[in-house]
């Protein structure tokens, strides 16, 4: 694979394209300069229609608009030709508009034809018959009693009340016996009156438009437990790259409205429709202008649009179904796809040739456009190489998204935007995948980069304690069901080696951003809260940080189940907190904490209650209020840095941390929060050297972390410290440990942070526990230098405890 340009990012997904910008072909060699005689024609010159200037904020137009001047007959009539089985017009019952072939997959079997009843405590569909009132049906909650369901969208044209009628006329029971609400053929295509065989009825080919008087961000609130991913479809895809796809170096040359054959199979609606079979889009660059050579240039092409990628007839079947010679475990949303992001050949291996691929073509190439680059891990090596995707999965909001990996999965198809999942790339959830390949361009993600997803394979049985914060298919289990989360049922999307990311599909349902929430902590068997604390259960969308971002074991553990002798002999992996546990400091449950002690939050201490009750910064508790609340939120990070470790910005500064702390900068700044890092590093590196006073040598880097020896060569575990002399001593390691691996500490709680160093220091400085920090701190020669960093971070104004 080749270096990117720029990343193509995290998970797949962008339905029929991110590579829809233009740049084809350039007319001048190949089948891009091709077509045999003219060229076809739409029947429907829609490309050029600027769909962003169109807004539907409301419901559909009356019924005249509807039916385009043209008086209506109803579905009934049209079932008279268009339902006949046998006929070769079937299009309402049994004909697959994409491959026109028979089957239960038209217009009467999907959502518009309604033809199916519903489980109402499941909310799933359950059957087929003549005999079925639709879901919704008349009367279905409140639809009898509110008529706007009806007109504005579910049976615009009162269509369905004629059903019971036409049977009982005709004995037909070829679109059923008894009245549903439909959306019928003159919703879409204009009165039928004029047609009849003889002429075309007014909307021949519906594009985008007629879908959007329903399809917008009208959508009801009560309509998202059923799809979940329905408001604002038309607006989102009006504004993306899809409705946008025909560029100029799409077209054949001085033809501005002729599209080059290539170009079509991805930039139009008629060359995606009428080429996928023939080149399916795993193939190679080379094979493609071999397979379209002599193919017909489309004149007056319209750009990919809804027509596109799902049937005109059955919105849930999709174009790939039309794709030809792919092993028949894809599922038709992975060959749609793949079709023109071409990520894998049929033999499942990546498309490392494929079409826009620069490194095979230099002037029409564009890594913007494939995705093999960033979508493929290899299964075979220990390393991450890409996202992985599961080709035979298929995307499944309404049951909470519990598939295995797929495109929707992520990406949402219909605005075709990548902002988000390209900043989860480029974070630690991402394994910095996207900066790895921006520098070494076939590089991996590596234990170094990122350990919490390369360290180890977590899928593994002695590791499935981890899972359910180390892949993705262990935390999505947890989060679904806390109570009943059991790791014997994860079934990974990673296979041999492979090892899972915290993908979107962990912490969403949908790829319009609706979170999982797990509603409570639940708590790792090592982790036990301090006498009169709890977790607060107003936390909302945070539980999902904080039940991977508390810690794994708690010092109030370690207090109840050990004393002075049972510590001794063992090492310090027995009493590891884990890392990153910055919600444990917020919430104050997980640091060592000495007896007789106050850890009590300050009267302004606030930090707890961002995201529930400070105005402006949202309702999904302080993890998400904090570090989401920027124009790069999936980079998660409150603070940035450069790569001396100094702050630099702080992405939420006004939206979050001015709220309180106003815009004084002597409060609240990089300079301040530099300050505090410095102090709060230099703290770090007393208490160390406070350990090392005892003989106990700390190595962040090197586990178990505590080793008997000052010498980084012979730290390793037959030298590791074991001689533990009391609890109050490993609970000054622990509190070290603790914080060294959770840079942010101060700035999460201050004060508590503050007392889980101090008072280590005071203990192990005299092995009593009477405040003579100071002492000990002004004690430390001038050359030291932490002992001013360590003066201003720790001590009160008054010289003594924080």
């Amino acid at each position: 694979m080749i270096k990117p340009s720029r990343p193509i990012i995290g998970p797949l997904f962008l339905l029929i394209l991110v590579s829809l910008l233009g740049g084809c072909g350039s007319g001048s060699s190949g089948p891009a300069g091709s077509g045999s005689a003219g060229p076809l024609t739409s029947a429907q010159t829609d490309g050029a229609v600027d769909f962003s200037a169109v807004s539907f904020t409301a419901s559909l137009p009356d019924a005249s608009l509807l039916l385009a001047g043209v008086p209506a007959i109803g579905t009934p009539e049209c079932a008279v030709c268009h339902a006949i089985p046998g006929s070769p017009l079937q299009v309402l019952r049994t004909k697959n508009s994409f491959d026109n072939t028979p089957g239960n997959v038209s217009w009467l079997f999907g959502p518009h034809g309604n033809y199916e009843s519903l489980n109402t405590t499941t909310l799933t569909t359950e059957d087929h018959g003549v005999d079925n009132t639709g879901i919704p049906f008349y009367g279905f909650e409140g639809f009898g009693t509110d008529p706007s369901c009806a007109t504005n969208c579910h049976d615009p044209l009162g269509e369905g009340l004629k059903i019971a009628n036409y049977y009982a006329a005709t004995g037909r029971d070829t679109i059923g016996r008894v009245n549903r609400p439909i959306i019928g053929c003159e919703a879409c295509h204009g009165g039928g009156q004029n047609h009849y065989g003889v002429a075309s009825v007014p909307i021949a080919r519906p594009n985008a438009l007629r879908c959007g008087r329903c399809h917008n961000n009208a959508f009801p609130d009560n309509h998202l437990p059923f799809h979940p991913e329905g408001r604002g479809i038309f607006e989102d895809y009006s504004s993306s790259r899809h409705a946008k796809s025909l560029a100029a170096a799409t077209y054949v040359p001085a033809m501005t409205n002729v599209v080059t054959a290539v170009c079509s199979r991805c930039h139009s609606d008629e060359g995606a429709q009428s080429y996928i079979s023939l080149v399916n889009g795993t193939e190679s660059f080379s094979s493609i202008n071999s397979l379209m050579a002599g193919s017909q240039n489309i004149g007056n092409a319209a750009v990919v649009q809804c027509r596109t990628c799902h049937d005109k007839h059955n919105p849930d079947s999709l174009l790939g179904t039309k794709a030809s010679g792919l092993p028949p475990s894809w599922s038709d949303e992975f060959k749609t796809c793949n079709a023109c992001h071409q990520l894998l050949q049929s033999d499942d291996t990546p498309n490392t040739a494929a079409y826009h691929n620069p490194a095979v073509n230099a002037t029409q190439g564009s890594i913007d456009r494939i995705i093999a680059d960033t979508h493929y891990d290899d299964p075979s090596t220990i390393d991450i190489e890409g996202y992985i995707i599961d080709p035979t999965s298929t995307h499944s909001p309404s049951a909470g998204n519990t598939n295995r990996g797929t495109c929707r999965d992520c990406h949402n198809p219909h605005n075709a935007d990548t902002t988000r999942n390209t900043q989860w790339a480029h974070s630690a959830h991402g394994g910095f995948i996207a900066t790895v390949k921006d520098a070494h361009g076939n590089g991996a993600v590596t234990d170094s980069i990122a350990p919490a997803w390369a360290h180890y394979d977590f899928k593994i049985p002695s590791r499935t304690a981890c899972q359910r914060c180390h892949t993705s298919t262990g935390f999505r289990n947890m989060a679904n069901d806390p109570s009943g989360y059991n790791e014997a049922n994860n079934v990974f999307v990673a296979a041999d080696n492979q090892k899972e990311m915290l993908y979107c599909w962990a912490c969403h349902t949908s790829n319009t951003g609706n979170l999982r929430n797990p509603g409570t902590f639940v708590m790792p068997p090592s982790y036990a809260l301090p006498a009169g604390r709890s977790i607060p259960t107003n936390l909302s969308g945070s539980f999902i940080c904080l039940n991977c971002h508390a810690g794994r074991e708690t010092a109030q553990f370690i207090k109840n189940n050990y004393t002075d002798a049972t510590i001794v002999g063992m090492s310090f992996g027995s009493f590891n907190s884990h890392y990153l546990a910055a919600g444990g400091i917020l919430l104050r449950t997980v640091g060592y904490e000495y007896s007789g002690e106050d850890y009590s939050n300050t009267d302004k201490f606030e930090h707890d209650l961002i995201g529930i009750v400070i105005q402006g910064t949202g309702t999904n508790g302080p993890c998400v209020g904090c570090h989401m609340k920027s124009s790069e939120s999936h980079l998660f990070e409150a603070a940035k840095k450069d790569a001396s470790g100094f702050i630099t910005e702080i992405p939420a500064l006004e939206t979050v941390c001015q709220k309180c702390h106003g815009v004084i900068t002597d409060i609240m700044s990089t300079a301040v929060l530099n300050d505090l890092d410095s102090g709060y590093n230099a703290s770090l590196s007393v208490l160390t050297a406070m350990l090392a006073n005892k003989g106990i040598y700390y190595n962040k880097a090197a586990h178990p972390y505590f080793y008997n020896t000052p010498d980084p060569a012979l730290q390793i575990s037959d030298n590791a410290f074991t001689n533990w002399p009391n609890l109050n001593t490993l609970g000054a390691a622990f509190n070290l440990n603790l914080l060294a691996h959770q840079p942010g500490a101060f700035a999460h709680n201050s004060t508590y942070t503050k007392r889980l160093i101090y008072d280590p220091i005071d203990f192990l400085d005299d092995g009593a526990l009477n405040h003579s920090v100071q002492a000990s701190l002004n004690a430390l020669p001038e050359s030291d230098p932490a002992k001013e960093g360590a003066i201003q971070f720790l001590l009160n104004a008054a010289g003594g405890r924080p």
